[in-house]
């Protein structure tokens, strides 16, 4: 699924417009702040699907299963 990047951070860097995440689960994480929300998708409603607290991050996809883009994103990750 397309992911709507809102914040820019380096967990999400050099990953392009066309990034596509797999989603398996239909549950969600919901954050009480707004601002704690790298990334929102849409999969059956809107939801936050990466988030940040300080140096802690959050995806709602599996990076593994992701092809390309999660090993970007993985890579950004280590680079943190």
């Amino acid at each position: 699924n397309d992911i709507e990047p809102v914040q820019t951070d380096g967990l999400l860097r050099d990953l392009g417009e066309a990034a596509r995440f797999y989603f398996l689960h239909s549950y969600y994480f919901a954050p009480n702040d707004p601002a704690d929300v790298l990334a929102w998708t849409d999969y059956g409603g809107r939801f936050a699907c990466a988030v940040r607290k300080g140096r802690i991050h959050g995806v709602q996809f599996h990076p593994e299963k992701s092809h390309a883009w999660g090993i970007q994103l993985l890579k950004n990750f280590a680079s943190l």
